[in-house]
């Protein structure tokens, strides 16, 4: 009797076990569909309607995921074209699709690491090769590029990382990659997709911040180069001689030896301008030689170049400054120093 009444509670511990099992279960499911709030940050189809003056996009897809270890929370979206039918018997018409990805994080380092794990480049070679950037205010830094597929935006600020891409082979809705006349230049306008809906979503999270801006990013956005170009001007007078101090010294303050500021930008025409400068050390250097890979989205080298820098003083600081045409389109470039 007494072996009977214990198996009789190990039985109801057992069972009791099992169903807060499955009720935790239950619960954590139920969790997880749960939708996110990124949600509310997506522009709405009539806001979409609103900016293109006609019902072209609608939403045929939305998720959004969530890891609450590392504090990031992710909602992408995927805009089509339903003004258009896609061809599936000569495979002539590809439907033009946006894909709209909202990235909300807590810590930088944090995202930095999950960044990594997703792209194959990080946001700082994405900015550094933007054909265009720029800042709406001082919290945010946004960037656009285009290729003959389409063009993709991206902002960033202290919270999130907004991106927008755009797939538009005949270019339907914008005109990218047609060769222009002369020396003009590829200029946005307000039909420009990628840059509407980035702006719609910055819009969004300032209006749930209680703070209203109306600022247009096509107007904001300006060439990275000429950036580029201007903040390397040096400016001669105090600094020359404080500088020219440090080196009678044999000293240089909080500077970076080796290659800095380097880039490598495509331009319409196909025309690849590689730029950035060389630090050196206290030692006198007869010549220094560069090799600089190009890499495809699977960081495969599809081209290289190498370039020397000749007779370089201590402490010296030695721009470069070229251009070259490869047949392959690049995803990054890299350089380093061989000798």
């Amino acid at each position: 009797m007494k072996k009977i009444i214990i198996f009789s509670i190990f039985t109801i511990l057992i069972i009791f076990s099992l169903q807060q099992a499955v009720l935790a279960e239950i619960k954590e499911k139920e969790e997880r569909k749960i939708p996110s709030k990124l949600i509310k940050l997506l522009p709405t189809e009539n806001k979409l309607k609103e900016i293109t003056h006609r019902t072209i996009w609608e939403y045929v897809d939305k998720q959004s995921t969530l890891d609450e270890e590392i504090g990031i929370e992710t909602m992408t979206a995927l805009l089509r074209d339903i003004s258009r039918v896609y061809d599936p018997i000569v495979n002539k018409y590809k439907v033009s699709t946006i894909q709209i990805e909202i990235i909300k994080y807590e810590d930088k380092y944090e995202f930095g690491y999950y960044w990594d794990k997703v792209s194959n480049s990080s946001i700082e070679k994405i900015f550094n090769n933007a054909y265009l950037v720029g800042s709406p205010n001082d919290d945010i830094d946004c960037m656009f590029n285009y290729s003959k597929e389409g063009a993709m935006t991206i902002c960033k600020t202290d919270e999130y990382i907004i991106q927008s891409i755009i797939f538009d082979k005949y270019e339907e809705h914008f005109t990218y990659n047609k060769l222009k006349i002369g020396t003009e230049k590829l200029e946005l306008n307000q039909n420009e997709m990628t840059t509407r809906v980035v702006e719609e979503i910055l819009k969004n999270i300032e209006k749930y911040g209680n703070i209203k801006n109306n600022y247009e990013l096509y107007k904001i956005l300006k060439p990275n180069i000429e950036i580029k170009e201007n903040s390397g001007k040096k400016i001669t007078g105090i600094s020359d001689s404080i500088e020219d101090k440090n080196k009678s010294l044999g000293l240089e303050k909080n500077k970076k030896y080796g290659i800095q500021n380097f880039s490598c930008i495509k331009d319409e025409f196909g025309l690849i301008t590689i730029s950035g400068q060389f630090n050196n050390n206290q030692i006198k250097k007869d010549k220094i030689s560069l090799e600089i890979l190009f890499l495809d989205y699977e960081q495969n080298i599809i081209f290289k170049n190498t370039a020397n820098l000749l007779e370089i003083k201590e402490f010296e600081t030695k721009r470069f400054l070229g251009n070259t045409k490869i047949g392959k389109s690049f995803a990054t470039c890299t350089i380093k120093v061989l000798s």
